[in-house]
């Protein structure tokens, strides 16, 4: 279907419409945003829109007069007034261009004080000019930030306006003329255009602040959110939440929890002959899937140190079935490291063997000093479970008897005798050779 003449004029019209408009909100701006700048403060940049806006307006208004009364010989004193107007409009646009901020401000109100003052009087009020003096009350309250500068502006003010009313019954006007009374809804519409200027202002820039502020605090609430993440990431959730509402977290004592250490085959050798980059990529490697198996069988990292790796089972929150769950856990992690060796072999490349070993038995955990907190515990439980990794083997689940006796009638293990551990004697241990059946009976 062909377009016909009439939907070409009107969408030239639209299109001609659409362009006047973005004209004018570029022009709008760009005049209201005379003399702002990067280092402009917020406050500054405040007023200085707020009275380059009025300013323009005025402007408009008395370029209007200017015309209208240049060829009116009867009227030349309305004239010069709006010539004297002209400044007013002007003045504050070149002063906030040379970023006389407060200047400016002082001067707009001192200037329109004796100028509508002076044009009432001269008038006699009949153009009701004096009702000027209604919207310029109100403008040192956005203008100015001390109480006594704004309380004195408005006193002065009322001041002002109240000698224009009495002058009106105690003197006749200076200059009359019969078309005096068609400048009054002129001067009417000037001080309500100015006061809505003034509160479409003031109530944009709440808007604007109010916007701000929403997305300070969605910026806020985010960072906070990203806190309390890296937070529960070093701390356990518990310890988190009770160092963030008391700033401080008391040890607590458990009477049964699984510790588990793992230690890397000859890594002091293998890490002098391997660049230190490559050394920490594997170790950072090995480390995470070491992470995700603690997260699966709901085991707590307590921390690395070196090439070892120590976690416990039963805390922060308490359970039966840590010995279980932890010994499973290290099966999965000597099955992991197997895995690893025979691809590492296959493609020449460093690999590394761990000894792993687990005790059962009561610790104390929590944080201590100020700074840089680390969840930890201590024990002998810790210092036993430390001798099960030194007395294990490659490959192998080494458990004391302890946690045998928790765990016996869930996997097969095979009894190592009594063994010696440093600062221990002798001490029962065992090596977990394979599940009974799934592990997930409560002791």
């Amino acid at each position: 279907m062909m377009d016909t003449g009439l939907d070409v004029v009107s969408d030239n019209k639209k299109s001609f419409s659409l362009l006047l408009s973005r004209a004018i909100t570029r022009l709008w701006n760009h005049t209201i945003n005379i003399g702002i700048t990067n280092q402009t403060s917020d406050f500054d940049k405040k007023r200085t829109r707020l009275i380059n806006g009025i300013s323009s307006w005025v402007l408009v208004i008395y370029i209007g007069y200017v015309i209208v009364f240049a060829g009116k010989t009867e009227a030349r004193f309305v004239f010069y007034e709006c010539i004297v107007g002209l400044f007013s409009g002007i003045f504050p646009l070149v002063l906030n261009y040379y970023q006389k901020y407060n200047l400016t401000c002082h001067l707009y109100i001192i200037f329109n004080l004796f100028f509508y003052f002076f044009e009432s009087v001269a008038e006699g009020g009949r153009d009701g000019v004096e009702y000027i003096f209604v919207p310029l009350c109100v403008t040192p309250m956005l203008f100015f930030k001390s109480r006594r500068v704004i309380f004195t502006y408005f006193v002065i003010t009322g001041l002002f306006f109240a000698l224009a009313k009495i002058s009106h019954s105690l003197m006749n006007p200076i200059f009359t003329w019969e078309g005096q009374k068609s400048q009054i809804p002129a001067n009417w519409a000037t001080m309500f255009i100015i006061l809505f200027m003034i509160i479409f202002y003031f109530k944009s820039e709440n808007e604007r602040q109010e916007k701000l502020l929403e997305k300070k605090n969605v910026s806020l609430s985010d960072e906070k959110q990203k806190s309390d993440a890296l937070l529960m990431n070093i701390l356990p959730y518990e310890t988190a939440e009770e160092l963030k509402h008391t700033g401080k977290a008391k040890s607590r004592s458990f009477k049964m929890v699984t510790v588990m250490f793992t230690d890397f085959k000859n890594f002091t050798v293998t890490a002098e002959a391997v660049h230190p980059e490559k050394l920490v990529n594997e170790i950072h490697y090995y480390f995470s899937v070491f992470d995700q198996v603690m997260s699966k069988h709901n085991i707590e990292k307590i921390k690395t140190i070196g090439d070892s790796y120590m976690c416990a089972g039963g805390l922060p929150e308490e359970n039966s079935t840590n010995p279980i769950d932890v010994v499973n856990a290290a099966l999965e992690i000597q099955e992991f490291m197997l895995q690893m060796k025979k691809e590492k072999e296959s493609a020449n490349e460093l690999f590394f063997e761990c000894r792993l070993g687990i005790h059962t038995g009561p610790v104390i955990a929590g944080i201590v000093g100020t700074k840089k907190f680390a969840y930890d515990i201590w024990g002998d439980t810790v210092n036993v479970a430390s001798r099960m990794e030194s007395c294990g083997q490659v490959g192998k689940v080494n458990i004391s008897g302890s946690t045998y006796q928790l765990v016996k009638d869930h996997f097969s293990c095979s009894y190592r005798g009594k063994i010696a551990a440093k600062s221990k004697g002798e001490v029962d241990m065992y090596f977990v050779d394979a599940p009974i059946a799934p592990a997930l009976a409560t002791l």
